[in-house]
């Protein structure tokens, strides 16, 4: 939609001369710090909103234009086939949750964001927190460090609400402490050194969140505040206070919950959610315009990807890019004009676009020594064409290699990205002979050593990368070298059970976690974890995270891994990253096909200071260090 109006810059203050006053006048009104948006500047004349100096922090988070300072006004129309509100392009066209800090642009780094700075301590267990001094909640109430201090008492410590308190906010299996400074200084003091809380924890919010809570609105459902929660609950269809009070809590189900996102949700039909710009945004221009420019967000639902596919195309969408895929590139390009949208192709920051596993921990032991052989891994890896892959899927314009780190991080290496990763038919067939798995007699599969054929039943979902299409390609590759896999696609919520119960020989999913924010901190694909997206050690994993308690104990080779990763949450030591990466080279854990892949985005034609290439991945938060907050549509743009 076109834009409505432009904002001007801050009025300057201007001293005037002082002249005879024979009676007293009313004060003139000091000329406002800030600008809005016309919508706002209504409520505010109508009295329904205080003034925008009064809704602005003191010290607003300034952003500089990726292009120019925008124009106020417009809707930004978006589609999804995810439920939930804060969801998929909703996220990724400025409806992000705003977290203690940001990934910076560099993604490495930490930022300033909801929090105005923070100081780490020289021994690196002390992090001093300061708050934006008038920051509020969308519903206008004051933030202050009671909001820090419920998240920490109330649910962090409530075993209740938190059964099982974070890793990253316990290391060394010690719960971080918090201390109040003053109404918006707070300190987190941790048992043992943490320089990667800021990045991950504060930064993307791996386990903290949003960091703040809203307690004004959420001691209503906790028992400690309302002894009538549990009443409360059960009006509501829980069984139990907590169960409530999580659903409360939770954005993405409640919207009516106060947040600092850029658009909060206004109305919701059955296949329609309207956003509108939040009155108490905490960010500005260099000019002291708040943000957002774009009044208002439209998500419209839909039932599948193929219907999206069709509203893009057909220029319904001003915004697609979480659910589009490489696979229709063409299709997007031969429709860009008629639809009124150009096309910028950023890449995913995937390691992997689809990457793939064995299972070290399946029941059967003759195939879970088959599988931790690493000559096995190495030859169904050898035996995967990796350029027709992407020749054919991603147009020429992936990377073709191993799983491993990305380049943008400081820890790779060509070599990690080359290990295993070359096209060898005849090498994998001569790996396979070497464990001794014989061909049966029509010299069409090989042979289990007991015999039978050498099929593999596995299970997968279809998501955020063309899982279906590439393993289409690597069954071909795999039947030649003789191993028959039988994929079979269903959802994550079907899926999820089955990992956990040790059910899948193998897995597959998107090789993502593999720049330096996530690197090393949960490291599914470089270390086996008790997760859904992984499945090379399930029993190993679920060891490892109980303690010892349960699972399977690891062979050493798999406990190093595991000391490694907690070495480096203490030190950060480069050193002991490429301990890592050299051991996912050497032994093939995860097995790659290409990465770093292009995602086109589809962007309306008007709609300004939306980069142009960028990453775009869980591991940065898609487009969060790229300020979408401040897009806008352009009022002369052809």
């Amino acid at each position: 939609e076109a834009p409505e109006t432009q904002p001007t810059a801050a009025p300057q203050e201007v001293a005037e001369e002082p002249g005879e006053a024979e009676e007293p006048e009313a004060p003139a009104e000091a000329p406002s710090k800030y600008n809005e948006s016309p919508m706002l500047a209504e409520r505010v004349a109508a009295g329904e909103l205080p003034p925008v100096d009064e809704r602005v922090p003191e010290e607003p988070m300034i952003i500089y234009p990726e292009e120019e300072i925008g124009q106020y006004g417009g809707t930004i129309r978006v589609g999804s086939q995810y439920s939930g509100y804060y969801t998929a392009d909703v996220m990724l066209a400025g409806g992000q949750v705003q977290h203690l800090l940001r990934i910076d642009r560099n993604l490495q780094d930490a930022a300033p964001n909801v929090l105005k700075d923070w100081e780490i301590s020289d021994d690196l267990t002390t992090i001093t927190c300061y708050m934006r001094r008038g920051l509020k909640w969308s519903d206008g109430v004051p933030v202050t460090v009671d909001d820090m201090v419920y998240w920490y008492e109330d649910m962090l410590l409530n075993p209740d609400i938190t059964p099982v308190v974070g890793m990253w906010v316990r290391p060394g299996d010690e719960v971080m402490k918090l201390e109040i400074i003053d109404d918006y200084t707070f300190r987190l003091k941790f048992a043992v050194p943490s320089p990667l809380v800021p990045t991950v924890v504060m930064a993307h919010g791996f386990t903290i969140g949003g960091g703040f809570r809203p307690a004004h609105y959420l001691k209503e459902y906790h028992i400690k505040y309302n002894d009538k929660a549990n009443d409360l609950a059960k009006e509501n269809g829980f069984d139990f206070w907590y169960q409530y009070h999580s659903q409360r809590e939770n954005q993405d189900q409640n919207p009516e919950r106060p947040n600092h996102r850029a658009f909060i949700v206004t109305q919701e039909l059955p296949d329609t959610i309207y956003f509108e710009r939040n009155p108490y945004f905490f960010m500005v221009d260099p000019e002291g315009n708040q943000l957002p420019y774009v009044d208002r967000m439209v998500m419209d639902r839909v039932a599948d990807v193929a219907m999206l596919d069709a509203k893009v195309v057909a220029g319904q969408y001003d915004f697609a890019g979480y659910e589009t895929s490489a696979l229709n590139y063409s299709l997007y390009q031969e429709s860009a004009e008629q639809g009124g949208y150009r096309i910028e192709l950023w890449k995913t920051g995937k390691g992997g676009e689809v990457v793939y596993h064995v299972n070290g921990t399946w029941p059967d032991e003759m195939m879970r020594n088959i599988f931790r052989d690493a000559r096995f891994r190495r030859a169904l890896s050898v035996a995967i064409n990796r350029q027709e892959i992407n020749d054919v899927i991603y147009y020429g314009l992936a990377i073709p290699r191993q799983f491993t780190v990305v380049p943008e991080s400081q820890y790779f290496k060509q070599e990690y990205s080359d290990a295993w990763a070359q096209y060898d038919p005849d090498l994998a067939n001569q790996l396979l002979d070497e464990i001794g798995l014989e061909w049966d007699e029509q010299h069409q599969l090989r042979l289990w050593p007991d015999g039978t054929p050498m099929i593999i039943h596995f299970d997968y979902c279809e998501i955020e990368t063309p899982k279906t299409a590439v393993t289409e390609l690597v069954r071909e590759y795999w039947e030649a070298i003789g191993i028959r896999i039988v994929p079979k696609v269903m959802t994550r919520t079907l899926l999820t059970p089955k990992i956990y119960a040790n059910e899948e020989p193998m897995s597959m999913w998107h090789g993502d976690e593999t720049l330096d924010i996530l690197f090393a901190i949960r490291p599914k694909f470089f270390a086996p974890i008790d997760g859904d997206e992984s499945c090379w050690g399930v029993l190993w994993g679920r060891w490892h995270n109980t303690r010892g308690e349960e699972g399977e104990e690891p062979p050493d080779e798999i406990k190093d891994l595991y000391n490694w990763i907690d070495e480096y949450a203490i030190t950060r030591s480069a050193e002991v990253a490429h301990k890592l990466l050299q051991s996912q080279a050497d032994n093939v854990w995860t097995i790659g096909t290409v990465g770093n892949a292009p995602v086109p985005f589809i962007v309306n034609k008007k709609l300004r200071n939306v980069a142009k290439e960028g990453l775009t991945t869980w591991d940065n938060r898609w487009t969060y260090p790229y300020f979408p907050e401040h897009w806008f549509y352009k009022e002369d743009e052809d």
